[in-house]
């Protein structure tokens, strides 16, 4: 009778634990396969973000900023996009308030450069008020939130619908100013700005500059890397179910393809104690472009690697000799674009 309790017992087991490596190499991938929710959510996280009161951009701290909105024209409906207007340093006055700036009169002023800044896929346009502080010293800075972030509306998240979003603002801004024109990403705001600009060269258009903050290959590659998708690589079907589907549901961001047909200086920051994107896929971003790219007509290619200071994923704009980096950039931008024009 004790045996019998005993085969019976084991076979429960068996039963038990072939139900759950099933549930988990099996069931779990395959839901992941088909859910585009879950694969949005992990590209977007919208929900870690707060609504905030971006009408008032005093409340951060920061003077001579308007918000802003841009509505972009599709077929089946508008799309409603934030963002903040953020004068250079030299013109803001601390006498002044916010609504007593000429805004729209300042964006056509031709001495300060444009630059159209993209932040990652976890912030909102009121994350950054330290770097936007120096930046403010070389650029007119326009900070957008993509649609589903902060208060832009439209729910339907793809790399396709984000980067037309980006390049019809981008058309808005040179329709408004005959001023340079530069793109700072940030993280996944890297991957829309490469993506945004092979876009525009479709149009003869071409920016003065890209700057790539904490840049990455792929999504797909991210996500190789991540330790929860390691520990499911040694099923054969780990690929298709679990790394493809952000290819074939438009969320990859393949910078690494992008990259090679940009034709202007490209600058690269990151730092080597970042743990959310591993510098290597930013070295990686750098070898591919590096090795495709002709600088004589595509513009020059600089890397900034940071050793281990704290910086992270998040505090590059700590880095004492940032100001200077920017500055020998935008004069490598300035130069590039007049050997340009004489050729």
């Amino acid at each position: 009778m004790a045996c019998r309790c005993c085969i019976v017992s084991c076979i429960c087991c068996a039963v038990l634990l072939l139900i759950t490596l099933t549930v988990l190499f099996v069931v779990i991938p395959v839901i992941f396969m088909f859910s585009l929710e879950m694969q949005r959510m992990l590209v977007f996280p919208t929900y870690l973000i707060d609504p905030q009161n971006y009408s008032d951009p005093e409340q951060y701290g920061i003077t001579g900023v308007r918000n802003m909105y841009i509505t972009v024209p599709y077929s089946d409906g508008n799309i409603t996009i934030g963002l903040w207007q953020i004068l250079p340093k030299e013109m803001v006055s601390d006498i002044l308030r916010n609504d007593e700036y000429n805004f729209d009169g300042l964006i056509s002023n031709k001495k300060y450069h444009i630059l159209l800044y993209l932040h990652g896929n976890g912030s909102d346009r009121s994350n950054f008020i330290n770097l936007y502080e120096i930046l403010r010293e070389y650029f007119h800075i326009f900070a957008i939130d993509y649609r589903g972030y902060g208060d832009s509306n439209g729910g339907n998240l793809t790399e396709t619908n984000i980067v037309n979003d980006i390049v019809y603002i981008y058309k808005w801004l040179r329709e408004q100013t005959k001023s340079k024109i530069f793109i700072w990403g940030h993280s996944l705001g890297t991957g829309i700005a490469t993506h945004t600009i092979t876009n525009l060269k479709k149009n003869k258009i071409v920016p003065s500059g890209l700057i790539l903050e904490a840049p990455f290959t792929s999504v797909a590659e991210v996500v190789k890397i991540n330790p929860l998708v390691k520990f499911y690589s040694f099923l054969p079907w780990h690929s298709a179910t679990i790394v493809e589907p952000f290819i074939s549901n438009d969320l990859n961001f393949d910078s690494k393809s992008y990259i090679t047909d940009i034709d202007c200086p490209i600058m690269i920051l990151h730092a080597k104690d970042d743990d959310d994107i591993p510098f290597k896929l930013a070295s990686t971003l750098y070898y591919v472009a590096a090795n495709n790219r002709n600088y004589t007509y595509q513009g020059n290619l600089t890397y900034h690697l940071q050793e281990p200071h704290g910086y992270g994923h998040m505090n590059l704009y700590q880095d004492p000799d940032l100001p200077r980096k920017i500055e020998i950039f935008i004069e490598e931008c300035i130069s590039f674009e007049g050997n340009s024009s004489k050729s």
